[in-house]
C-alpha cells in the first residue's frame, strides 16, 4: 500500500460565497503539494488545522508535509510581533505545532516548504527573521518574486556532500522565492545544508536522516515539479520513501 501522507492546510474566508455560506470559511491547500505526493507514490490526505484532533491524525500518517503559507505566530519563538509581520492564522499554528510534536516523538519523516520549513526549526527550538526587508535583507535578491511560481528567480548553493544534494543531485539551483520570512537562529540538530547568495538559508536538514528524516526547504519546491529540469521531484519522491520505510516498521511492531 502507498504510505499516507498528511499535507497541512489552512482556513480561508470566501467573502463571494458569504451570502450562500454564512460562515464562509474554508479549509485550503494548493493542489501542487497533493499532486507531487501522489505523483512521487503517496497517498495523500489533507488534514484540516484542527489543534484538537491534531495528535490523532498524526497517529494515522506515514509521513508529514507542512506546506507553505502565512507567518507563523512570533510568539512560538518568544517574539513580540513587528509592524511589518504579515498575516497569521492561528488556529493553522497550533494545529501545526501539536501535529508536528508528534511527529517529532514518533519520527514520522516530515517535509517543510516555506513556512513548512520555518515551522519545523521553530518547533526544535529555533527562531525567524520575521521579516527579512526591514531585517537582514539588502535588497539583492527578490525573495517575494512578482513572476509565476514555476519561474525561478534567484540562485541556491548546495553543500556538497549533504543528504540533500544527494536528493536532488545537485548542489547549484535555480529557485522560485515567496517568502518575507526566514529562519534566524538555528535549531539544535538541524543543519543549514543551503543558501541564497545573501546568506538566507534554503535548506535545512537532520544531522543524520537515517536516524530522523527531517527536510527542508524555502522555495516552493511543489511548484516547480515540472521546470526543465525535475531536480525538486526527487524531494517528494526521498519522503514518500522514507515514510513507506517508516510504515513498514510500525506495522512491524
Amino acid at each position: 500500500m502507498a504510505p499516507l501522507i498528511g499535507v497541512t492546510s489552512t482556513l480561508k474566508e470566501d467573502v463571494e460565497l458569504v451570502g450562500e455560506r454564512p460562515l464562509g470559511a474554508f479549509v485550503r491547500t494548493d493542489l501542487d503539494y497533493i499532486t507531487g505526493v501522489a505523483q512521487a507514490g503517496g497517498a495523500p490526505v489533507v488534514l484540516p488545522p484542527i489543534a484538537e484532533t491534531a495528535e490523532e491524525m498524526a497517529r494515522r500518517i506515514d509521513g508529514l508535509l507542512l506546506s507553505g503559507g502565512s507567518d507563523l505566530d512570533p510568539g512560538y519563538y518568544g517574539q513580540e510581533p513587528l509592524s511589518e509581520l504579515g498575516q497569521t492564522v492561528p488556529e493553522r499554528d497550533a494545529f501545526e505545532m501539536a501535529c508536528l510534536t508528534y511527529a517529532l516523538e514518533e519520527c514520522i519523516p516530515v517535509f517543510g516548504i516555506c513556512r513548512g520549513m520555518q515551522v519545523l526549526n521553530v518547533a526544535l527550538g529555533g527562531t525567524l527573521y520575521q521579516d527579512l526587508p526591514s531585517q537582514l535583507s539588502d535588497g539583492s535578491i527578490a525573495h517575494l518574486q512578482q513572476t509565476p511560481k514555476w519561474q525561478w528567480t534567484h540562485e541556491v548553493e548546495v553543500e556538497e556532500g549533504s543528504a540533500t544534494a544527494k536528493i536532488l543531485q545537485a548542489i547549484t539551483l535555480r529557485v522560485n522565492s515567496y517568502h518575507h520570512q526566514a529562519i534566524k537562529d538555528l535549531a539544535g540538530g538541524l543543519v543549514a545544508v543551503a543558501h541564497a547568495p545573501d546568506g538566507v538559508i534554503e535548506a535545512v536538514e537532520f544531522h543524520d536522516l537515517s536516524e530522523r528524516w527531517l527536510v527542508g526547504v524555502q522555495w516552493h519546491a511543489e511548484a516547480m515539479r515540472d521546470a526543465e529540469v525535475c531536480e525538486y521531484r526527487h524531494l517528494f519522491e526521498a519522503h514518500v520513501a522514507a515514510a513507506e520505510q517508516y510504515a513498514l516498521r510500525r506495522t512491524a511492531v
